[in-house]
């Protein structure tokens, strides 16, 4: 089981990257029929009615709309026009209410009560109930995907046709930014369509529907008219597959698109093109160096230290992601995760430092490292880069190229000494407990590192409900494991998008167009 969420996990996070930028999220602040529209940009039409198609692009294929068993960012990306789940957690970290208005807990922390909004439809007619609610909660609970989602949770019912009784086995206190990942289906279609046929045959209660799909070719959506917070302003989304960021903005700038990923070398020259508008937007992502601590020479601190110090994450953003990107001094966003902070200790450039840790380490002349292990693609670049700014600080290594599949089962079974990639793991920073604990090793703690220490504050903190107090203990976490240096954080990617003049565009969290529109 760890193998496969540790495999799920890379196939999420480097899709990220491998699909150029056309991953930026979009969400509404909440469902309204009434979606303003923005000024500038002249169609040289203004008696015509506005569009309502919009034409995009996904770079990976997805294989299934199961909203409890995908892993791609593309299938979340349909499935999020299509379902939707109780709460909805926006870029600030709040709770927007979607299909549950609101909530109460008990006083133990263990029963949250939700009231489940009265009159909303799923796509075939069905008005969504509390049973719903509870078959997609047991149904996820089955699901290797949703682990992180549902581990807590001990039982659920169905008070009555419109409230939603849900049990914790203990207090959890991000719960809630969990359940953000459990979309709500309808239990008659899923009996009537069977488990085989559901994976192609979506119904929830989002604003649009499955129209039509091509494998591997192309996807289309409608509008869903009984849309219980109006009918989207835009009726049609069409998709193509193209797995190629410079063959989509070859398409988008020829007007077959409207919206569009602008891989980092283009950024510059769409910027200064009237034709369109641009927006460079930060994300969750981050590209870090992994280092084996289980293995000489990174079960040393002082080394571990060193490379930190070793890297000009400046430069490594110039020159590899051109520009498009922040030097990342932590593995949490501090501006994006709820509990990150920079109230820790950091490792700025420092190349002489660097060699200073390295002689107290046992390596006076330097240190041949070994190989750089990472999967072809963005990756590669960064890696190029980095391999210089260590040979800087006398840390020689060598650069490996390898398949997603021969990289996962590295990770997972310790058989490298340095690795490299981008993840994409969670607004809260209980999430990040993945990529520290014991219990993950062999899973997400790619560094392989065991702090009991860790563990037991992480422990305390995930069954703390007062957000204040979870702080507190997150901070001494990450005082810890940056300390200890535990991983070399490179950057935060931004994402650069560019889009037509006259398209009312959403930014933000969620792949949700409800909110967009034409002027």
């Amino acid at each position: 089981m760890k193998k496969l969420a540790l495999f799920l996990a890379l196939c999420m996070m480097l899709s990220v990257l491998l699909a150029g930028c056309s991953s930026t999220e979009q969400t509404p602040d909440t469902p309204d029929s009434s979606n303003p529209t923005e000024t500038g940009g002249d169609s040289g039409q203004p008696d015509a009615a506005p569009r309502t198609d919009l034409n995009m692009s996904l770079g990976e294929a997805p294989g299934t709309f199961d909203p409890h068993y995908s892993s791609l960012i593309a299938e979340s990306t349909l499935e999020k026009q299509m379902y939707e789940p109780l709460v909805r957690i926006v870029d600030d970290g709040k709770e927007m209410p979607l299909l549950a208005t609101d909530y109460s807990v008990s006083d133990d922390g263990l029963v949250y009560t939700f009231n489940i909004r009265q009159g909303v439809k799923f796509h075939n007619g069905e008005e969504l109930k509390a049973s719903d609610v509870v078959f997609t909660f047991e149904r996820a609970k089955q699901s290797p995907y949703l682990m992180s989602a549902t581990e807590a949770i001990a039982s659920v019912e169905a008070a009555d046709d419109y409230t939603f009784v849900m049990t914790l086995s203990h207090p959890y206190g991000p719960i809630m930014q969990y359940l953000d990942s459990i979309l709500i289906i309808n239990e008659k279609h899923y009996n009537e369509v069977g488990n085989d046929d559901f994976s192609l045959n979506p119904c929830g209660t989002g604003p649009y529907t499955l129209k039509d799909f091509q494998q591997a070719v192309s996807i289309s959506m409608e509008a869903f008219p009984d849309y219980w917070g109006g009918e989207a302003p835009i009726k049609t989304l069409n998709w193509k597959i193209i797995t190629d960021t410079s063959t989509s903005l070859i398409a988008f700038e020829a007007g077959e698109l409207d919206y569009v990923g602008v891989p980092s070398a283009s950024w510059a020259d769409m910027q200064q093109d009237d034709r369109y508008r641009t927006e460079a937007t930060s994300g969750l992502s981050v590209v870090f160096m992994m280092m084996n601590t289980e293995i000489a020479p990174f079960d040393s601190k002082q080394v571990r230290q060193a490379v930190n110090y070793a890297l000009n994450k400046e430069d490594i953003c110039l020159m590899a992601m051109d520009g498009l990107g922040v030097p990342a001094y932590t593995l949490a966003n501090p501006e994006l995760v709820a509990g990150a902070t920079t109230d820790c200790p950091t490792y700025s450039y420092d190349p002489e430092k660097a060699k200073e840790l390295l002689a107290e380490a046992g390596y006076p002349d330097g240190l041949d490292a070994g190989a750089l292990k990472t999967t072809a693609g963005p990756m590669e670049k960064v890696s190029q880069v980095i391999q210089s700014n260590l040979a800087t600080a006398g840390i020689t290594i060598s650069l490996e190229i390898v398949e997603l599949t021969t990289f996962s089962t590295d990770l997972s079974g310790g058989n490298y000494t340095l690795g490299i990639t981008a993840a994409t793991i969670g607004y809260d920073f209980s999430m990040y407990s993945i990529a520290y604990m014991s219990q993950s090793i062999g899973s997400f703690n790619f560094a392989r590192y065991s702090n009991p220490e860790v563990d037991a504050l992480f422990a305390q903190a995930l069954s703390t409900a007062d957000n204040t107090e979870r702080n507190e203990l997150y901070k001494s976490i990450t005082n810890i494991v940056q300390e200890d240096a535990v991983y070399a954080p490179v950057l935060f990617p931004s994402g650069g998008v560019a889009y037509h003049k006259d398209l009312h565009y959403v930014s933000g969290r969620g792949h949700v167009f409800y909110e967009w529109s034409w002027q």
